[in-house]
């Protein structure tokens, strides 16, 4: 596959924008797109295991195609976002379009908006990265976000430590509350230890900020189109957020690093988190996918992230698996099958 092959990022806004000009029914098209025909086909598609060569990963590495691509999903998302609230702030809109379209813009605040995020936040010696990424997180609310997945998450990974890491048996609904709300105030918490090693006051704490932004947005959505326009949005926000929580679900299921007898755990390796090679997935979520080799190498570019065959494999790629994550009947007796069956191997 060629690196034009991440233009596919594109396809969801795009698909957004579309589903806010239907009406009735159709206004499900987009949902309906992402979260019954990606999946379908995606298991039905061969799943791509190649890894760059050596020179090939070198060249890909010092491309700044890839680095343009995320930095074009930032008007993107501002514009399906404006596009959105116009619409919802037409009259007459039925229900079903209400709640159509919310879906739909909470599939990009939680796909472009966290996940572009994500992979910009974590280039921290990039002030233009670093400040993108905020943005694409102000649009669903989740400024914090960086700081506690860079310094918390990737730190402690897989341990009874980090909030994000899911245990064998344990409800979505329970991990979210504990991933979401744990993970905001032990950001602060954080925050505060590294400005006392610094020797700074505790008012400097960026989280003032990052709590100050997202929340002025929602104000200013408020400001300029009432009421009912800033709550629906607040719930496409509190969807995309379900959608980060239901990927932090199933990324780490059940997966543990062993303690070590000086109190320290084992180094993060690639078999302490879930990996997909589904191709769709891939394209559409910046690699996110490989999550293996990203927990072993987390500076690494979304573009050279290997397939590591030491990994436990997800028996479905990333969309299918995020919706099984809501139905914790359907999704616990599924992975703890995959689980026990890697275990094993």
């Amino acid at each position: 596959m060629n690196k034009f092959k991440y233009l596919g990022a594109f396809f969801s806004p795009l698909l957004a924008t579309l589903s806010f000009n239907l009406s009735g029914i159709w206004s499900f098209t987009g949902v309906f797109v992402l979260y019954i025909l990606v999946p379908i086909l995606e298991n039905i598609l061969p799943k791509d295991t190649y890894n760059f060569t050596k020179e090939e990963k070198e060249l890909a590495k010092d491309d700044k195609y890839y680095d343009w691509i995320l930095y074009l999903l930032v008007p993107f998302q501002l514009f399906v976002v404006y596009y959105y609230l116009i619409t919802i702030s037409k009259p007459a809109l039925s229900t079903l379009e209400l709640v159509g379209y919310t879906m739909m813009m909470g599939t990009i605040l939680g796909v472009n908006g966290i996940n572009g995020g994500h992979e910009l936040g974590h280039k921290t010696d990039h002030p233009l990265k670093v400040f993108l990424a905020h943005v694409l997180l102000m649009t669903s609310l989740q400024n914090h976000f960086m700081t506690y997945h860079n310094s918390g998450h990737h730190r402690d990974v897989a341990t009874p430590n980090d909030l994000t890491t899911a245990r064998k048996g344990q409800s979505f609904y329970t991990f979210a509350i504990q991933s979401q709300i744990g993970g905001y105030f032990k950001t602060w918490k954080l925050e505060k230890e590294k400005l006392k090693r610094k020797g700074k006051s505790s008012l400097l704490n960026p989280m003032i900020i990052s709590t100050i932004v997202p929340w002025s947005f929602q104000g200013l959505i408020f400001l300029f189109f009432g009421y009912k326009v800033s709550l629906f949005y607040l719930l496409a926000s509190i969807f995309g957020i379900s959608i980060l929580e239901s990927q932090n679900y199933f990324s780490h299921y059940g997966l543990q690093r062993k303690l070590k007898d000086d109190g320290s755990y084992e180094r993060v390796k690639a078999h302490h988190s879930w990996n997909s090679d589904h191709l769709i997935g891939r394209i559409l979520l910046f690699e996110l996918t490989r999550h293996s080799d990203h927990h072993f190498a987390g500076g690494k570019p979304y573009q050279i992230l290997e397939s590591k065959s030491e990994s436990p494999m997800l028996p479905y790629g990333y969309p299918a698996m995020l919706i099984m994550g809501y139905f914790p009947f359907i999704f616990k007796p599924v992975m703890e099958k995959q689980l026990e069956k890697y275990k094993m191997n």
